[in-house]
């Protein structure tokens, strides 16, 4: 369950973080935001993992 809980919050993120980077008008970050938000998500499930 806690899973699926994660993987929502990590789907919502990136759909809020790229709506934000839209309407700045700022897409040439939006590459670097999906890769932090990649990142933030893999290393929780890591240390989840490791629990």
């Amino acid at each position: 369950m806690d899973a699926v809980v994660r993987a929502e919050a990590t789907r919502d993120a990136r759909l809020l973080s790229m709506i934000a980077i839209g309407t700045r008008g700022d897409a040439r970050n939006l590459e670097r935001t999906l890769d932090q938000l990649n990142d933030k998500a893999n290393s929780h499930a890591d240390f989840r993992s490791n629990r």
